[in-house]
């Protein structure tokens, strides 16, 4: 059963199903089909041993959440639409969280799973890097290496989208130098050269908000004892190097802190001289806040903000776009669409997964330094998840849903090692071994 898990978190992560559907014409059904091959160790466990189904908090959390968003949608103006983003929050969300908790339930399957995505992310950097060296567009790869742009090609991999590529490839850079940093031997380097495919792939995709929310997380992974300032110098060189070898990454980079020396009102002109591109994702950002304020407690119903963008986005000013429009911000989508209800439910969601996996990091520091790394390495993924969120709307959930029922699980692994040591040592069993000894 941990074969057919790895392989199906495998194939899920490098969207696998959907290239399929898309370049090779498989029906839909396919799609959902790999996904529900977790229900097979599911059902397994419970009719087979016995086992009974779990509903950890995450999963408590993510429910009461859905109850929330239901109600949102219920007194929008299209509740028809506002109930398919919830049908697709539960399906390819929720219900796959909730067959991979049921699925993992022994220390090798979460490690086995979460090695699964660092081979998927390993693949996925290798095909973009690959696809760079080739060139023509023509190589796509097979459908795994996907290309945005004219002028300055940017890698979108087996998603199809750059910035999206970007961010569930840079949640599993601290995942597999987890791994790297507590192996030995030619494990140690094999975990070491995927960190550097998965790096390769991510960079490629040339994403401006990837990068700003990696280095927003440093600071964490520093406090964690994660990375060393060592790493970082590295990190640096290799940066400066790369922006002495492609002149668009260097213009991508000092385009970072022109904007925000801009945004401001550190410049002349102000925000009218940053880029199109992102004045239109801060007039997005915009106007989803002003339907917020409008609608504070319940918003105005999931999927619906991009339906009101035109108008609010007549009233903020800056760069308006024509047509519909998401936010590029989850929380502000959140917010606007959901309201302080949903909003509020998500967050306390997210904290259901956090705290268990820091007070997990901070026990396991000096008792289980493999199992260390690996929760550490999850929970600096879930805040650049969260960092990531905060230039990209709720879209790709499943990647989402995959990587916080992963962390869920690798945090209570020292839980239910406690409690098993703790019904091994009853008084009979103490009081056998003491006999034994006598």
């Amino acid at each position: 059963m941990t074969r057919l898990i790895s392989i199906t978190v495998f194939l899920v992560y490098l969207n696998v199903p959907t290239v399929l559907v898309r370049d090779y014409g498989l029906p839909m059904l396919f799609a959902a089909v790999v996904p529900m091959l977790l229900a097979v160790p599911v059902a397994h466990r419970v009719f087979n041993r016995g086992e009974a189904l779990r509903f950890p908090g995450l999963i408590i959390a993510a429910l009461l959440m859905l109850a929330c968003h239901t109600a949102s949608a219920l007194l929008s103006s299209r509740p028809h639409v506002s109930l398919n983003s919830v049908f697709e929050w539960l399906l390819e969300g929720v219900f796959l969280a909730f067959l991979l908790v049921n699925s993992l339930r022994t220390r090798e399957e979460v490690f086995a799973a979460v090695r699964a995505i660092v081979a998927a992310g390993a693949v996925m950097g290798f095909l973009a890097i690959l696809q760079q060296v080739f060139g023509p567009i023509e190589h796509g790869m097979a459908g795994f290496a996907q290309i945005e742009g004219q002028a300055q090609r940017r890698l979108a991999g087996p998603i199809g989208e750059v910035n999206r590529f970007a961010q569930v490839m840079a949640v599993l850079i601290p995942v597999a130098a987890g791994f790297a940093i507590t192996s030995r031997g030619p494990q140690r380097w094999l975990y070491w050269i995927a960190t550097v495919l998965i790096c390769g792939g991510m960079g490629l995709a040339f994403s401006r908000g990837t990068l700003v929310a990696l280095v927003l997380v440093v600071p964490f992974g520093l406090l964690f004892g994660f990375v060393r300032v060592r790493h970082l110098a590295l990190v640096a060189l290799c940066g400066a190097l790369l922006m002495t070898a492609s002149p668009y990454f260097e213009k991508r980079m000092t385009s970072i802190g022109t904007m925000a020396v801009q945004s401001l009102g550190l410049s002349a002109g102000g925000i009218r001289n940053v880029d199109g591109a992102s004045r239109g994702r801060v007039t997005e950002m915009q106007a989803a806040g002003l339907l917020f304020l409008e609608h504070p407690l319940l918003g105005v119903g999931p999927r619906m903000a991009p339906v009101y963008y035109a108008e609010y986005a007549v009233l903020v000013g800056g760069k308006v776009r024509p047509g519909t429009r998401r936010t590029h911000n989850l929380y502000l989508q959140l917010a606007a669409e959901t309201g302080l209800v949903g909003l509020f439910a998500f967050l306390g969601m997210i904290a259901m997964v956090l705290l268990p996996l820091d007070r997990a990091r901070r026990s396991l520091q000096h008792s289980d330094r493999q199992l260390w790394g690996l929760v550490c390495g999850l929970e600096l993924a879930v805040l650049l998840l969260l960092a990531t969120s905060l230039f990209l709307h709720a879209a790709y959930i499943r990647y989402f849903w995959l990587l916080l029922a992963l962390a869920g699980v690798a945090a209570s692994l020292p839980a239910r090692a406690a409690i098993t040591n703790f019904l091994f040592l009853t008084p009979r069993n103490v009081a056998g071994r003491i006999g034994k000894l006598s």
